[in-house]
């Protein structure tokens, strides 16, 4: 369970990663709404002031943070934990920051822009107190 667990996170991190190359090239507006969503009060300021300015850049360099955290994920024993703790500092404020998404109150906020980071965040709390003696794709062929 939990290999299968931790191949489902890694494989949002290494399937994920195109997604931002291809938006902070040649969409990069699309990160606009992310301001929006936010609960931490003027952060929609410094996302429009600071992030959207820079978002080519910081779209890239998640790509990578995308990358190195998925690689670390399917690799063995404290890398395995240095990925999870990486990925759920990323859900942490992915949860503050929401996912974009419009709500037209406190409950349809939780659902579409809340919830998601959160379910991953619980999973990886979980997957935190495991042991991982072998990388994940030798876990598979083992079992």
């Amino acid at each position: 369970m939990k290999n299968w667990l931790r191949g489902f996170v890694a494989a949002f991190y290494l399937l994920g990663w195109p997604l931002h190359v291809y938006f902070g090239l040649f969409d990069p507006a699309i990160y606009e709404g992310f301001g929006y969503t936010a609960l931490i009060p003027g952060f929609n300021l410094f996302w429009q002031e600071f992030v959207m300015p820079r978002i080519t850049l910081l779209a890239l360099l998640l790509a990578v943070f995308q990358i190195s955290v998925g690689l670390l994920l399917i690799y063995r024993k404290n890398w395995v934990k240095a990925g999870l703790v990486l990925s759920l500092i990323f859900h942490l404020f992915l949860t503050l920051l929401g996912l974009s998404f419009p709500a037209l109150n406190v409950l349809s906020d939780l659902y579409y822009n809340r919830c998601p980071n959160l379910t991953f965040f619980l999973i990886q709390i979980y997957l935190l107190f495991q042991d991982y003696p072998e990388p994940l794709l030798k876990s598979f062929r083992g079992s």
